[in-house]
């Protein structure tokens, strides 16, 4: 079954980190976009609309937490009708930060690293 075609954005700095992830969510028929730091993410989000943005926490220029304020900020001040989920990405354990992730406003977190599955269920 093949899954229907979505844009993520995917805000990480670490280019092997990248390559994976292109590689496994090309495979799921997926258009993927990487900002190499908060701030490039924030930049991408003003002028795409996404279904989905993973984004890693921890980033040089803007980390993840204050990207996330950032685009929920946009998100009000353009009243848009659908907010994008936003899922953490982290590699240290998420429970030291999760109550911070939901704080800022993400829909959730992933583990690095994560599996194609995992992304595919957050799309839903």
């Amino acid at each position: 079954m093949e899954t229907p075609k979505k844009k993520i954005l995917l805000a990480e700095d670490n280019a092997i980190n990248q390559k994976v992830a292109l590689l496994l969510l090309q495979k799921y028929n997926q258009t993927i976009h990487i900002a190499d730091n908060g701030l490039m993410a924030v930049e991408k989000f003003k002028s795409q609309d996404y279904d989905l943005v993973l984004m890693d926490l921890h980033m040089p220029e803007l980390d993840g937490f204050e990207a996330t304020m950032q685009i929920r900020e946009i998100e009000q001040a353009e009243q848009r009708e659908k907010k994008v989920k936003i899922f953490a990405m982290t590699a240290s354990s998420i429970h030291d930060e999760s109550e911070r992730c939901y704080a800022v406003g993400m829909d959730g977190y992933i583990s690095k690293p994560f599996s194609p599955a995992e992304v595919i269920a957050a799309l839903q």
